[in-house]
């Protein structure tokens, strides 16, 4: 029977054989299934029978086919097995041999996967870098970055890269690794997990690199910034002239074009960079650069003058070296500017030296003088009026110590420029002092002009200076003093002014003040203030009265300060505050103090010899007094002759007089700390005295001035002010003394700041010797047993 017509019997009911599949869709299960159902199709005729030949041969022909079928799809396998080695093959050499790290990381961001390039990368075998996170060979500051191109992976799901530093565990201190790390996100299916895809490229080689570019740039630079050299590249095809790479502009105001600290502009033509050449030297400049152009061949040197952002000029030498490249042979001139202003300053210097200010140029005292008499003789022929204007700067001081001298005469030579500028060609400007000026005006008329000169000075001075990146502020106090009605003589006229020019800086910054009959006066009251303390001195009319200074945490005394008096028969005592500026202007605050510390010295001794106990006695120092060469020999000769201990006696020094000359002032401190004696810190918040300068001051004490704790409750924020002076004593380990507790409340406010140690009339009155000592013996015997006497422990 053919296989059509067993097919038919199958469509009558007689078979019931399903038809086969093609041969492509045959597999071995399918086959089982078809054999077991004809088994069980023949297995339940009613009637069996004897197979025919036909019915025979059709089996057998199916299972040839069925045979051949098995053989093409294990063909077909063997096939695929061999693609799936050689994918294989490929894979090992495009994944596992890749010159680049390849990583895959879980959700977790543990890695789930790595090749051979990411073992050697983190110097890890495979096998241990699974189930690891990757943070763990990344240096730890470099983590966050990871941390960031991830959250901007998961924001914007676009591949993100980075740079960062892995470490290897395995090598100790070897330096890390540069990598730049590119990440993705992939789906797998079936079940959705994500996955990171990581790439790792090693970069060190070029991170090196660009250090040592770094690096050998900014040597250069500095080398540049210390020879004041700036370099140029002039392009002749394009007539451009700009900074060579790495020497682009920089930001900083008040630089000045042409020095080593100047701000360089960017690309411009060169007609723009000759434009700020002094006029005398520009075409000459150019004539000598069209020579160059043309030989081409030699380096070659020029000397112009080049215009400051001040409106100055500076002295520059140029030398022009011919840079070729595949052009032509003068494609490039580098131009290496240097500032020589110096040196032709110095040229000059011999002759003007003996009647100029070597650092401004203007003439010097003597100059001036000399040509100020010539003045006022054609003043007295014409009579005319001339002026005297005195000129010193305001907040100077602070400007030359912080930022340096050398900050500091750039200063002085701009404002001596604008001073210049603001002035009549025909006015005499000169330096008579570190930060003082003098200027004659003549022929002018009366005190309108004057006082206009005066504003317009102001004016032009006022502006910030930008000197070396800075921003500076320095306005000047004036002082006039006008011809014939304040003087006949030069000096008068000068020591007038002086006068006036104090006065204008006790009414405020930027100001000018007329010599006046009243400043005349002044001066009258100071000089007999002058000799009265002459007087004094020599009539031993001064005294010192002592004042206590407790430990409020069980009120024994841990000291006293000596404070001068000087009583006057009839009219009570002249104040401190009155007669000791005059001391200190005229140099007698070196006796008085002298003397103060005898005196102080001697009572000391004089207790101890009534059987009081050592006391600790604090004497204020004046800035004149610490400078003097004999200040070190007295000291030591009030405390032998007295026989105290030396920790018995404090030195109370004002942060003004440190400030003059931190340096001197550290070496005489150090030599008084080698004598046994303390030392104190008056004045801290008004000192101007920074942290670095108080670290280096071998210091045992602070104190806070009775002028911040009068201020307690009406400025605002002094409370924070004394914390803050507090937190500094606690932090250098000093004791803080408070003085001038006068209320119950001040003496709370300190308490609850755990300042223990207190001066002030709250306490204690200042007292002459001997009733200091009466106040003594009956304080002591009111506090508990065990009161600590002498310097407090800290």
């Amino acid at each position: 029977m053919t296989r059509e017509q067993d097919d038919r019997k199958g469509t009558d009911g007689s078979r019931s054989d399903p038809p086969p599949d093609p041969p492509s869709a045959v597999d071995a299960a399918t086959l089982r299934r078809r054999a077991e159902q004809r088994l069980r199709a023949v297995a339940s005729l009613e009637e069996p029978r004897a197979r025919t030949i036909e019915e025979t041969a059709d089996l057998v022909h199916e299972l040839r086919v069925h045979q051949i079928e098995l053989e093409m799809q294990n063909e077909e396998l063997r096939l695929a097995q061999e693609a799936l080695e050689v994918s294989r093959a490929r894979y090992f050499s495009l994944y596992d041999l890749a010159p680049v790290g390849y990583l895959t990381l879980n959700e977790a961001e543990l890695i789930e996967e790595a090749n051979l390039a990411t073992a050697s990368l983190l110097s890890t075998a495979r096998n241990d870098l699974i189930h690891k996170p990757l943070t763990r060979f990344i240096v730890p500051p470099d983590q966050d970055t990871l941390y960031r191109c991830w959250q901007r992976l998961w924001s914007t799901e676009e591949t993100q890269t980075c740079e960062l530093r892995l470490r290897r565990p395995d090598e100790g201190p070897a330096p890390p690794i540069w990598v730049r790390l590119e990440t993705s996100l992939r789906t797998e299916s079936p079940d959705g997990r994500r996955l990171w895809l990581v790439t790792l490229s090693d970069i060190t080689y070029l991170k090196e690199g660009e250090r040592a570019r770094r690096d050998a740039l900014a040597r250069l630079h500095l080398v540049a910034e210390i020879a004041e050299v700036t370099f140029w590249e002039w392009h002749p095809r394009t007539d451009e002239i700009a900074p060579p790479p790495g020497f682009g502009p920089r930001s900083g105001p008040g630089s000045e074009p042409g020095s080593a600290q100047a701000a360089v502009e960017g690309r411009q033509r060169l007609d723009d960079w000759l434009a700020r050449l002094h006029p005398e030297d520009r075409e000459r400049f150019r004539t000598d650069l069209a020579h160059f152009e043309a030989a081409g061949t030699r380096p070659h040197e020029l000397e112009y003058r080049r215009r400051c952002r001040d409106g100055g000029y500076r002295w520059m030498v140029a030398r022009l070296h011919p840079l070729a490249d595949d052009h032509g042979p003068l494609d490039r001139v580098l131009l290496v500017q240097q500032d020589i202003t110096r040196r032709k300053e110095s040229e000059h210097c011999a002759i003007r030296l003996a009647q100029h200010d070597p650092l401004t140029g203007l003439p010097s005292r003597a100059l001036l003088v000399e040509m100020a008499e010539h003045m006022l003789a054609s003043a007295r022929r014409s009579g005319d009026a001339l002026a005297v204007l005195y000129f010193d700067l305001d907040r100077f001081k602070p400007i030359n110590d912080v930022h340096g001298h050398a900050v500091g005469d750039k200063l002085l030579r701009a404002l001596a420029q604008r001073l210049q500028a603001a002035l009549r060609a025909e006015d005499l400007v000169a330096r008579v002092g570190g930060d003082e000026f003098i200027a004659v005006l003549p022929h002018i008329h009366g005190s309108d002009d004057a006082a206009r000169a005066a504003r317009q000075a102001i004016k032009a001075l006022a502006p910030a200076y930008r000197i070396e990146g800075l921003e500076l502020h320095c306005v000047p106090s004036i002082g006039i003093s006008l011809f014939p009605r304040d003087g006949e003589g030069i000096g008068d006229l000068i020591r007038g002014a002086d006068r006036a020019m104090y006065q204008a800086k006790r009414v405020g910054h930027g100001q000018f003040q007329f010599m006046t009959e009243a400043l005349n006066r002044q001066a009258r009251l100071a000089q007999e203030l002058e000799d009265r303390l002459r007087r004094g001195l020599a009539h031993a009319e001064f005294q010192l009265v002592y004042q206590p200074v407790l430990d409020i945490r069980d009120g024994t005394i841990v000291g006293a300060e000596a404070l001068l008096r000087w009583p006057q028969a009839g009219d009570g005592d002249i104040a401190p505050a009155t007669f000791l500026p005059v001391a200190e202007a005229s140099g007698l605050i070196r006796e008085i103090g002298h003397w103060v510390l005898r005196e102080a010295t001697r009572q000391q001794r004089a207790w101890c010899a009534e059987g009081l106990p050592p006391i600790p006695m604090a004497v204020n120092i004046s800035a004149r007094q610490l400078r003097h060469p004999a200040f070190l020999p007295e000291v030591a000769a009030a405390v032998q002759a007295s026989g105290i201990d030396p920790a018995f006696l404090t030195l109370v020094l004002g942060g003004a007089s440190l400030m003059q000359d931190v340096e001197a002032a550290r070496r005489v401190l150090d030599e008084l700390k080698q004598l046994g004696v303390r030392l104190a810190l008056d004045d801290l918040t008004l000192s101007g005295c920074s942290l670095g300068v108080l670290k280096a001051l071998p210091l045992d004490q602070l104190k806070i001035k009775r002028d911040l704790v009068r201020c307690l409750d009406v400025v605002g924020y002094m409370p924070a002010m004394i914390d803050a002076v507090l937190c500094l004593g606690r932090a250098l380990q000093l004791d803080v003394t408070a003085v001038g507790i006068e209320t119950e409340a001040e003496l709370e406010f300190f308490r609850q700041r755990h300042c223990f140690r207190l001066q002030g009339f709250h306490l204690g009155t200042p007292m002459a010797g001997d009733e200091f000592a009466d106040w003594l013996r009956h304080h002591s015997a009111l506090v508990p047993s065990g009161a600590r006497w002498g310097p407090a422990e800290r």
